[in-house]
């Protein structure tokens, strides 16, 4: 009886050591294409991927102990077959249910750090729960009948490791940057439901047919995106670093990063600074004439160097931009021409001027978003290397969205702190209005001169150095705010303590969504197209597969192995 035993279960080691690696890889591949959905919406912070990991090791735990149980209570390699089967249904799922999870999180529920919690369980918690069958399942069928439980369990635990591994390395460097999130999501789980039929029969095999056709059909066009899109969608793509979408609105073209809009341009006049705050980076002409030597930290659609670069004939332009898919699309759908003044680098920012011996009149600061900064270039000691790579009367102009008072004010009052700290004097400007609570672009200007300008002083100045004409159409005045910002109880930014996760939205009480997001809480995020048939067909697959598969559960009859 116990060689009868064996035979099968030697003849089939092979089929679990191929589900223990693919549900593996399974795992890490939606863990990290589920952030590309949740990023847009809740921001790259260390709650949005707490969160997430969170949740995925919560339900890899309950996994672990309901496989466990039912491995020992009942052992048979068509159910783990069958468990595996709707974890990639669900899967398949996910692109249609996103959207309308999305909506309801941000228009029903409060915007805190705990916003994306909803989300994050409804979109990962069950397919994960169900992956997590795995690992005891297969162990219990490997070891039923050859008594090599420590070998067996090694075994299959680095088998299923390995899938891990390479599951996240093949998502990063081939899935995202090839393909849409879509399409990586279909794949997993259809993937899945393959691998699924090792101990499966006709009915599911059928199932697997359908699904793929629907989903893989010409006519199949799905769901376009995850967010809507106000106008004509150009390109949408996921980049090593974010989601990115050009849409053109009449004459209009927008570059959206993770659905916050980050360049606009006027097609009949790409030169043209559209965005009010992208025209005070002219500011740098008032502080100082001599603008031979300039530096864009983020190039967006590289909307201020195409200016900068008609607007001062005799200047040289460097432009650090950390995303090759950015500078692809600016060069592609933004005019973005080549020319021997304007060189690109594509490294981070902080990094290329540790690197550089470089020094600049003005150094232009625009890698931060509503959503996200990167807390290292933001920082005391990445403030002095900016310092130190300026000419003397060198000029550092920097963007950041936030407000002067109110907990929308924590990262700029902090930031404020820090620039002066390094800089003898920091001007701060609003793009809107002076009110202090406004979320908007605020403008920090740091300059060498110990000397603080009043608004008269400014004023002045800006005819002193020919600045009046290129400031002309922005109340760059009445929006000064001499009196600074408080600083009394905000800390310095350093790179051993830098938390501004904790200081931007989405996690303070208010929403941060503005006429730069594409999407705002008072729109439902749906499907841009919709697809009730697709979608019916495959709720009829559902029901069909949950009849199949209790009659599964109920076979005492199916082999062990």
């Amino acid at each position: 009886m116990i060689l009868q035993k064996i035979l099968p279960l030697q003849g089939k080691f092979f089929h679990l050591c191929l589900i223990a690696f693919g549900s593996g890889a399974a795992v890490m591949a939606m863990e990290l294409i589920i952030s590309r959905i949740l990023t847009p919406v809740f921001g790259s912070s260390t709650y949005t991927w707490g969160s997430l990991i969170g949740l995925v090791l919560t339900g890899l735990s309950l996994g672990y102990f309901l496989g466990g149980r039912i491995a020992d209570k009942d052992p048979k390699f068509k159910k783990i077959c069958a468990i595996i089967f709707s974890a990639g249904l669900y899967i398949v799922f996910i692109p249609f249910i996103a959207p309308g999870v999305l909506g309801f999180t941000l228009t029903a529920l409060p915007q805190n750090q705990f916003s994306s919690l909803f989300a994050t369980f409804i979109l990962v918690f069950f397919p994960t729960t169900l992956l997590g069958f795995v690992s005891p399942y297969v162990i219990k069928l490997g070891t039923e009948a050859l008594h090599k439980v420590g070998n067996i369990s090694g075994t299959l635990y680095s088998i299923s490791t390995a899938g891990s591994i390479f599951g996240t390395f093949l998502t990063i460097f081939v899935l995202i940057p090839t393909m849409d999130v879509r399409t990586v999501l279909f794949g997993v789980g259809v993937v899945l439901m393959i691998m699924s039929l090792l101990g499966l029969k006709t009915t599911p095999k059928i199932i697997t047919v359908a699904v793929i056709i629907i989903l893989f059909t010409p006519s199949s066009s799905l769901v376009t995106g995850f967010m809507p899109h106000i106008g004509t969608l150009v390109i949408e793509k996921e980049t090593p670093y974010s989601h990115l979408d050009v849409v053109d609105s009449d004459n209009t073209r927008t570059m959206y990063l993770n659905g916050l809009r980050h360049s606009q341009m006027d097609k009949d006049n790409p030169n043209d600074l559209l965005l009010t705050y992208s025209k005070y980076f002219h500011l740098g002409q008032l502080f100082n004439p001599q603008l031979e030597k300039i530096l864009f930290v983020g190039g967006g659609g590289f909307s201020g160097p195409k200016n900068f670069l008609e607007t001062y004939p005799d200047s040289l332009i460097d432009v650090v931009e950390i995303d090759p898919d950015v500078i692809e699309a600016a060069k592609t759908y933004f005019f973005l021409k080549d020319n021997p003044r304007l060189k690109i680098f594509n490294e981070d920012a902080r990094t290329f001027l540790m690197d550089s011996d470089k020094k600049y009149d003005l150094i232009i600061l625009d890698a931060y978003a509503a959503d996200y900064v990167p807390f290292h270039l933001l920082t005391q000691e990445y403030f002095q290397i900016l310092n130190d790579h300026l000419e003397p009367g060198g000029v550092v102009v920097s963007n950041l969205i936030g407000s002067l008072e109110g907990d929308t004010s924590d990262l700029p009052r902090s930031v404020y702190k820090t620039m002066k700290n390094s800089f003898p004097t920091v001007y701060v400007f609003t793009t809107n209005e002076v009110r202090i609570g406004n979320i908007q672009n605020l403008i920090f200007v740091a300059t060498q001169d110990k000397v603080q300008f009043d608004r008269i002083d400014l004023e002045s100045l800006s005819y002193q150095n020919k600045a009046n004409n290129l400031l002309s159409d922005i109340n760059y005045l009445e929006n000064y705010y001499p009196s600074g910002m408080r600083t009394d109880n905000v800390s310095i930014l350093t790179d051993d303590f830098s938390p501004v996760e904790i200081m931007i939205n989405p996690v303070t009480s208010q929403p941060f969504f503005n006429e730069g997001s594409v999407f705002s809480q008072e729109s439902k995020i749906w499907f841009s197209e919709s697809t009730p048939v697709k979608i019916g067909l495959l709720i009829t697959i559902v029901f069909v597969w949950l009849t199949l598969i209790r009659g599964i559960w109920k076979d005492s009859h199916a082999k062990i192995i």
